[in-house]
């Protein structure tokens, strides 16, 4: 975009009165709201307006990627930002945000600073000049068979590219034959809940409340199962349960890794009993303090569906997962999968293909890891410094953390961070219980050099969320 396509803004920054990024989307975002700049509106480029400001270019780079997140901006390459054209006089977080297998959520009058809720990764980041190269590689080189109805399996070179591609990075063992290709991951449940006619499966608790939901609207019925620190208690597993659901790399909301011995109790019990294994493998990709733990479908492929996406690498709006199934049961699973479509969109598959095969893929986790990594850190310090009673879990892996808050009303809290433009999840709601508040906080969404302004709302919110006392 060249300099003068873009109006002048009117921001004005105080020294002293708070981030300098907070106060450039707060201005923007109000003048948004107010009509003063309408629905396409170009903006200056990151750097001429950091020009203007005399600010670093850092600084407005993510005040607009963090306007972006919340749907009040459009970032493209080389085109710079412009305002929403979708935002038909609301506010973007009042229209509905669904994520992987979750009803969407009314969301409060008050502006959204800081949506930090987990599900998704940074979407600013999405590669769009990689994924544009692997498209238009695809589209000029399709044929008459690529044009044709898909299989309803999914694109056979995708299936093959994604065996050898979990099995590199996640240690699994499959051909392309045991690679069903999905709307998400979401579609892989369905699927499997469609295949496993009403039976009763034990879920973890807590446990991913849209995925326990998304099973019993499904005809199944969610048996909820403590987990504790080295993951589902097996011991508790009820005999009559035809299925385990588990998030074993990265529990989830709580983080906790799946210890060697529960992994081998758990399979051990899965073929006594003659239960499958369903393994959500849903953000195994991002590790930073510890060593890879493989895929438990690469323990016992027979025993094991091995569900994932690229909704936390890449981005939701793909609408690409997979699953990989067991040899026995390919055939329950295709008949059930062609009574819900007649297959994908072919072209995105091939894309999502070459966009691994030539290493891209690779090489946007790298980069993302890194960042997520950086702003996890930035985060884990900041609460240390203003929350220090507080404890995290789940930090050493995945795109959240889990913060416990002790003497604090998870309900009352989590409402308190609202009102302060912060939206989160608290744990209860996934079936956690116990003394004090968990929050899940996605690090993913707190933007480059926001980790201490996310942490000085989360104080205020919390001393808002206490009981007034009279003297």
């Amino acid at each position: 975009m060249s300099e003068n396509q873009a109006r002048e803004v009117l921001v004005g920054l105080e020294r002293g009165a708070g981030p300098l990024q907070r106060q450039v989307e707060d201005q923007l975002r109000a003048a948004i709201r107010s009509g003063s700049l309408v629905a396409g509106e170009r903006l200056p480029s990151s750097r001429v307006l950091a020009a203007d400001l005399s600010v670093s270019r850092g600084v407005v780079s993510d005040a607009y990627a963090q306007l972006a997140a919340e749907g009040w901006l459009e970032v493209a390459p080389r085109l710079g930002p412009r305002v929403a054209t979708n935002l038909k006089g609301s506010d973007p977080f009042t229209r509905q945000v669904s994520h992987e297998g979750v009803r969407p959520r009314r969301a409060t009058d008050v502006a959204v600073r800081y949506d930090l809720r987990p599900g998704r990764p940074d979407l600013a980041r999405f590669p769009r000049a990689d994924w544009l190269r692997s498209l238009g590689v695809v589209v000029r080189g399709a044929g008459d068979v690529e044009l044709d109805y898909p299989p309803t399996a999914g694109a056979p070179r995708l299936r093959a590219v994604l065996a050898a591609y979990r099995g590199r990075v996640r240690g699994t063992l499959a051909t392309a034959d045991d690679v069903l290709v999905g709307l998400g991951a979401a579609q892989g449940f369905i699927t499997l809940a469609v295949a496993l006619h009403g039976a009763r499966v034990a879920v973890e608790r807590p446990g991913h409340v849209g995925i326990r939901e998304l099973l019993r609207v499904r005809g199944l019925e969610p048996v909820p199962v403590r987990v504790d620190g080295e993951g589902i208690v097996v011991d508790e597993l009820p005999d009559d349960v035809r299925a385990v659901l588990v998030t074993p790399a990265h529990q989830f909301p709580t983080g906790v890794v799946m210890s060697a011995a529960r992994r081998a109790e758990l399979l051990a019990w899965a073929e006594a009993h003659g239960a499958m294994i369903v393994e959500d493998d849903y953000d195994a990709e991002y590790r930073y303090d510890r060593a890879p733990v493989g895929a438990l479908q690469g323990l016992r492929p027979d025993l094991v569906f091995h569900i994932g996406s690229v909704s936390k690498t890449l981005a939701p709006a793909l609408r690409l997962g997979w699953l990989i199934a067991p040899a026995a049961w390919h055939a329950r699973l295709l008949e059930a999968r062609e009574g819900l479509d007649h297959g994908l969109p072919a072209l995105e598959q091939l894309a999502l293909a070459d966009f691994i095969e030539r290493g891209a893929y690779d090489r946007h986790i790298r980069r993302s890891a890194r960042a997520y990594r950086r702003r996890r850190d930035a985060l884990l310090e900041a609460l240390a410094a203003s929350l220090p009673d507080a404890t995290v879990s789940g930090a050493a892996a995945g795109l959240h953390v889990a913060v416990h808050i002790p003497d604090a009303d998870e309900d009352a809290l989590v409402a308190a961070c609202r009102e302060q433009g912060v939206v989160l999840d608290g744990a209860a709601q996934h079936g956690a219980t116990g003394a004090g508040a968990t929050l899940l906080i996605s690090f993913a969404a707190v933007p480059d050099a926001a980790a201490g302004h996310v942490v000085e709302l989360l104080v205020k919110a919390r001393a808002r969320s206490r009981p007034s006392r009279r003297s």
